[in-house]
């Protein structure tokens, strides 16, 4: 596609990494071209007048100051995408006629819905929903559905020609970052460790031996621990998987990280992935192909 066709946009948050993410989710659609990046306000508007981007990706929280210091000092045309990791903002953002309102860790199949108003220019043509709209505020968008830019269905599966399996699966390898700043300079814990969390209120030193089973809720993780509820704490499952000590631990899904000593039984599922019983849980985590690959390496 020549960049006569594509639309420019510069993406600001001050995480890297979550611009990394980005950067490589919008790679998939190559009618956007990420013309810059920017971490703060100040440089945020600085690109922005330079490059003239046709729209923006603008994270609410940057740092001491907000994505909507960037929103009050542009054209009020402009057509900007918010993303953050929580719904709070969400009618704020429509309020200053954001085009839309991603929530993090962002979705593929919602991402494409965002692609679509971006690129659409006929305001009488209704645009599919997403598969799993989870990042879609729906107060939100109740007050945006009357003014927002929509596009036909047929337009909107042209924007999946280059989705094909080995996209997805590059996707998958690619996003998981190499380096995070929550647990940059945390030591690495032991199997006899204790952890300092707290459960309904109240804070305990907890065995690392304890832990079952860890698994992913946004940009939270539930931690399963035996005979106890499983506690809602704020670490990302990349840090989980640096700290905790790998013979004991092992990574089985994007979500889930799993104490081997608690598995029960793993049982073949379909397209070469398994289904892992952990004691004391009902419900098995499915164990995806590419993880039951590195286990197996790792068991050799």
């Amino acid at each position: 596609m020549s960049e006569k066709n594509q639309l420019s946009t510069v993406l600001i948050d001050d995480d890297a990494n979550a611009r990394k993410l980005l950067t490589i989710l919008l790679k998939k659609f190559p009618q956007i071209k990420v013309v810059g990046e920017a971490s703060n306000v100040s440089n945020a508007l600085n690109i922005i007048k330079e490059k003239k981007p046709d729209s923006v990706f603008l994270d609410i929280c940057l740092g001491k100051n907000s994505g909507f210091d960037v929103v009050n000092k542009i054209s009020p045309n402009s057509k900007v995408v918010f993303v953050s990791a929580f719904d709070d903002y969400a009618l704020r953002a429509f309020e200053v006629n954001a085009l839309d309102y991603l929530k993090k860790p962002i979705d593929r199949d919602r991402l494409a819905i965002t692609i679509a108003r971006l690129l659409s220019d006929d305001k009488n043509e209704n645009i599919p929903d997403a598969p799993h709209d989870n990042n879609y505020n729906e107060a939100a968008g109740e007050q945006k559905t009357k003014e927002k830019k929509i596009i036909s269905k047929e337009k909107f599966k042209s924007f999946y020609e280059e989705f094909d399996d080995e996209d997805k699966s590059d996707i998958d390898e690619e996003e998981e970052p190499v380096f995070d700043k929550h647990s940059a300079g945390k030591k690495s814990l032991e199997y006899d460790d204790r952890l300092f969390l707290t459960i309904d209120g109240v804070s305990r030193f907890i065995k690392v031996s304890s832990i079952e089973c860890i698994t992913a809720e946004k940009d939270y993780s539930y931690v399963h621990i035996v005979g106890a509820k499983k506690i809602l704490v704020l670490k990302p499952m990349i840090e989980w998987e640096e700290r905790l000590p790998s013979k004991n631990f092992a990574r089985i899904h994007r979500s889930t990280i799993i104490n081997l000593e608690y598995v029960e039984k793993v049982e073949k599922w379909f397209n070469s992935s398994y289904h892992v019983f952990i004691q004391n849980l009902h419900e098995p985590f499915q164990m995806s192909r590419r993880y039951a690959s590195k286990l197996k390496e790792r068991f050799k």
